[in-house]
C-alpha cells in the first residue's frame, strides 16, 4: 500500500479499491488484479510508477478490519481529490443556485466523469 501514500494520481482510486477487495476477500490476489485490470492497470504498469509496486500485497488477518476502515476513509479522500467528488458535494450544498448556473455546473461534472465516482456509497 506504499504507493497510495505518495504522489497520488487518479489511478490510485482503482488501486485503493483493489486493495480493499483484496482485504475483504481475505487476501484474494485474483480479485485484486482483476479489479486493476478492469481499469487498465496491469502488473507491468504497476512496476513503471515513479514509486513502482514490485511486490504483491500481503494479507494479515490480525489487522484486516483496521486496514479496511483506514483504506475506506482514504478512498473517500482520493475520490474527493481525483474524481471531482468535491465539486459534486459543493453543488449539492449550494441548493440556491439559479437554474442556468446549476445546469452549467452539472454539465461540467458530467463531462469530467465525476458522476462515475460518487463519494457515497464507497
Amino acid at each position: 500500500h506504499q504507493k497510495l501514500h505518495n504522489n497520488t494520481t487518479p489511478d490510485d482510486i482503482h488501486i485503493c479499491e483493489a486493495y480493499l477487495q483484496f482485504l475483504r476477500s481475505d487476501g484474494s490476489l485474483a480479485l485484486f488484479y482483476e479489479h486493476l485490470e478492469g481499469h487498465g492497470i496491469t502488473r507491468e504498469r504497476l512496476q513503471t510508477f515513479e514509486r513502482p509496486i514490485l511486490q504483491e500485497p500481503v494479507f494479515f488477518t490480525s489487522i484486516k478490519n483496521g486496514l479496511i476502515n483506514e483504506f475506506q476513509n482514504y478512498l473517500e479522500i482520493l475520490k474527493n481529490v481525483h474524481a471531482g467528488a468535491d465539486l459534486e458535494k459543493c453543488l449539492d450544498a449550494a441548493g440556491g443556485l439559479d437554474g442556468n448556473l446549476r445546469g452549467i455546473l452539472e454539465a461540467v461534472i458530467a463531462e469530467s466523469g465525476a458522476g462515475e465516482h460518487r463519494l457515497l456509497p464507497v
